[in-house]
């Protein structure tokens, strides 16, 4: 089948190839050698070293693309990519689509009006509850969810819809036994994902202060890239914690990154919006003790003081009492932990098929 595949984010470009998330990028090579003619629509800007990120090459795998290059208007390159997009859709059998997002709502109503049958990827709570979402999701072929909390949102409009297996670099092989949670001495914070302003990564800073103010032994990992990498830096040494604070960049290898989930002893999220977030499936299957926001379905799997422990979004103190929450109960956080690997054990258990083979079962079905 020829399918045209929507990206809710933009490509990068650099040295005339194109970047994009590595776990998006081989769920794309999956579909395509499953035996599907996979071609691919995107927005694309060329790549910094901010955008680490971006770090798999989507260029010469077999799948054509329709490239819009945005450099200075991004009006003009919405206005080219609208005709751009109308042709692609044309020339496939199928469209599938990441939402929300602006340009993918656009993109679904053209598939409406050329009857073209097409298919969702919805992995963000932003806009998917609106009047005009609810008249997309109502038309798709099928719609595939990242949570079956959204799953089950969606039912209410369109019977046709899953939940996939999380899209992670990780597998039930990978889930950690056995292992001892010390915080007695040190604590090694570990934060995954993009370094930007709404990960609530400013006031992780701010706790991490706090903490160190009050005689804590306590450490901050980051791992990843963004846009606010510099804002962070600079806030880092205006605080006088260098010391304390170490900027990864993205980590590509996956043995690099259990390596060092194994060496830090508490992972946080105080993201301000999410779907459900790959990092905590992660984090459980790391065995680390959560702290994490309860924003978009994560309250689906994680559940306070059993697998995680909740914080409030931009709220300092909330990270902060929490974080010593652990330090004063040396059991919660092996308790916490432990439950983690247990919940993403039993949820990957009836999840044996990838997003690409789900996603193709579907289509042999249409």
């Amino acid at each position: 089948m020829k399918i045209l595949l929507v990206n809710n984010t933009i490509f990068y470009e650099k040295d005339e190839e194109l970047y994009l998330n590595k776990e998006t990028g081989n769920f794309f090579c999956k579909l395509k050698n499953i035996g599907n003619e996979i071609s691919l629509f995107q927005i694309s800007q060329l790549k910094t070293e901010k955008d680490n990120f971006a770090n798999f090459s989507i260029s010469n795998k077999g799948m054509h693309v329709y490239e819009v290059k945005r450099r200075k208007s991004r009006i003009f390159a919405f206005f080219k990519a609208f005709f751009v997009v109308q042709k692609a859709i044309l020339r496939n059998d199928f469209i599938y689509i990441f939402y929300p997002g602006p340009i993918c709502k656009v993109i679904s109503i053209l598939c409406i009006l050329y009857r073209k049958p097409f298919g969702l990827y919805v992995r963000g709570e932003q806009g998917i509850s609106t009047a005009v979402s609810k008249f997309i999701l109502k038309r798709a072929s099928n719609v595939f969810t990242i949570s079956p909390k959204f799953t089950q949102s969606i039912l209410e409009f369109n019977k046709r819809v899953y939940t996939i297996r999380p899209m992670i670099g990780f597998n039930e092989d990978d889930i950690v036994i056995e292992r001892k949670i010390n915080l007695s001495e040190q604590i090694e914070l570990l934060y995954v994902g993009r370094l930007v302003y709404d990960k609530g990564l400013f006031e992780l800073i701010d706790a991490l202060e706090v903490l160190f103010k009050k005689g804590v032994n306590v450490f901050l990992n980051l791992v990843g890239g963004g846009t606010d990498y510099d804002n962070l830096l600079h806030v880092v040494k205006e605080k006088g914690l260098i010391e304390r604070v170490k900027f990864h960049g993205m980590i590509s290898e996956k043995k690099d990154l259990v390596e060092l989930y194994k060496s830090c002893n508490v992972f946080v999220l105080p993201t301000y919006h999410e779907g459900f977030p790959r990092v905590l499936y992660e984090a459980m299957i790391m065995r680390i003790p959560i702290i994490t926001t309860f924003v978009g379905t994560i309250n689906f799997l994680m559940t306070d003081e059993y697998n995680c422990l909740q914080i409030l979004p931009k709220s300092v103190d909330s990270i902060v009492e929490n974080i010593e929450k652990l330090i004063n109960d040396p059991v919660l956080g092996q308790v916490i932990a432990d439950n983690g690997a247990n919940t993403i054990a039993k949820y990957l258990y009836d999840k044996k098929m990838d997003h690409s083979e789900q996603l193709n079962s579907n289509l042999v079905k249409i």
